[in-house]
């Protein structure tokens, strides 16, 4: 239903796709309909979604429509009410032509019509440090492409290892901004007391211990591209700061009552559903449609496994001096047998305990290569990239033996795990696990 293809030789590469019409049959929206051209689109009641519904029972991005090869895909994203498939509750499933989808109160009917659309795909291969020859990464690449040009607000948004960071770069480094700073600041990682000075800087005599007047992030910035990461993870009472900024690019130091004038492009990521954080009343609705100018979904390696002959040889070159022949078909086949709950980063620290100890014995467990060590710990990867590896592994594992006792109800296995229901949809999402 979805593929590429080179219409003439020279063109770049153009994705063929059929459109797909959708029919409000139940719900505030009743009688609409609406023809989808694309191969992927949001439906939600927020405004950033492909298809807007007047539904307050409907999440602000509440399921995502995927055009694919075996039909259409339903993916819930997370919503608060859930989403059936002819009457049956779904988190991943394929729809039939002509099935009803239920979300909220509204309920859609979808129809795959014969029309074909053909959309630009970008040619890389790569943009900037991202990698990846999939039809999911060329659609990243065509955006990315795009935006990076401009100064428009950047929102990233994927799931933790899919490459939000390098991505935030690599668009600093395809803009006019690429001779100016390019600054980080980990929302995650600063103290609450000790945000709005990082961010805005202060002046002498703010507060105790505070010398001398300091920059912070925006004014270091000036002239080049902020990036926030984990922008989910920002105070509540500080997003109205952040708001004015962006709004006004002017920031007020801590102690000082007159502004400073800024020039900076801001670039945000978050592996958080936003919208519902919006929901939840975590996070200001107006802050999140003035970093979602240009939003950008990274895919989970899971959604491009054909990307990772090519990823794992390029760790390999980068972590033997250019030496990326040191992986053979049968390791290569075993890492594209796996989930990869970490993504692109758990590929990276495979591939680089591969190289130090060895492919696993086949006999020994099959396609997998061996889970971090605890007793004798491999000090090629990181500590942290470890533990968190080693976590993912074990929740991963937990919850698939949860779910085999729950006969697949992800209900009643949520229960024995002792887990909200939320908590289980999202981490059956994130690890690809089926219920029944």
């Amino acid at each position: 239903m979805t593929q590429t293809e080179v219409l003439r030789p020279g063109e770049p590469l153009r994705l063929r796709t059929k459109k797909l019409r959708v029919d409000v049959v139940a719900g505030p929206n009743a009688g609409a309909s609406v023809q989808l051209c694309v191969p992927e689109a949001r439906v939600g009641s927020g405004p950033g979604c492909d298809l807007v519904l007047a539904d307050t029972t409907v999440s602000r991005h509440h399921l995502t429509l995927k055009v694919e090869p075996g039909g259409v895909r339903v993916v819930d994203a997370g919503s608060r009410n859930g989403t059936t498939v002819d009457g049956v509750r779904v988190f991943d499933a394929y729809a039939r032509n002509d099935s009803t989808i239920g979300l909220g109160n509204t309920m859609l009917r979808l129809q795959v019509l014969p029309d074909v659309v053909e959309l630009p795909l970008s040619s890389r291969d790569r943009f900037g440090g991202l990698l990846g020859a999939s039809i999911a990464m060329r659609r990243v690449f065509t955006v990315l492409e795009r935006v990076a040009p401009s100064d428009d607000t950047v929102l990233l948004e994927g799931e933790t290892g899919t490459g939000k960071e390098i991505a935030a770069e690599a668009i600093h480094e395809e803009s006019p901004r690429a001779g100016g700073p390019y600054v980080v600041f980990d929302c995650s990682a600063v103290a609450a007391n000790l945000m709005d000075s990082e961010l805005f800087g202060h002046v002498r005599g703010a507060f105790t211990g505070a010398t001398s007047d300091r920059q912070g992030t925006f004014e270091r910035a000036d002239g080049g591209t902020v990036f926030l990461d984990e922008v989910g993870e920002l105070p509540l009472d500080l997003q109205p700061k952040l708001l004015r900024a962006l709004e006004r690019l002017e920031v007020r130091p801590v102690g000082s009552n007159t502004p400073r004038r800024v020039d900076v492009r801001i670039i945000a990521a978050t592996n958080r559903n936003l919208g519902e954080e919006v929901a939840r009343g975590r996070f200001r609705e107006d802050l999140l449609y003035r970093l979602a100018v240009v939003r950008v979904a990274l895919p989970p390696l899971r959604e491009r496994l054909d990307d990772i002959p090519m990823l794992a040889a390029h760790f390999a070159g980068g972590l033997r001096r250019g030496r990326s022949d040191l992986l053979d078909e049968r390791v290569v086949r075993s890492l594209m047998a796996r989930a990869w709950p970490g993504n692109v980063r758990e590929l990276r620290n495979a591939v680089a305990r591969t190289l130090s100890i060895g492919a696993p014995d086949p006999a020994s467990g099959g396609g997998e290569t061996a889970p971090p060590s605890v007793d004798h710990p491999d000090l090629a990867v990181p500590l942290m990239e470890a533990r968190d590896e080693l976590a993912a592994r074990f929740e991963e594992s937990y919850l698939r033996e949860a779910l085999r006792r729950a006969g697949g109800s992800a209900v009643k296995a949520a229960e024995l795990a002792g887990v909200n229901r939320k908590f289980m949809q999202r981490a059956m999402k994130r690890y690809g696990l089926r219920g029944g």
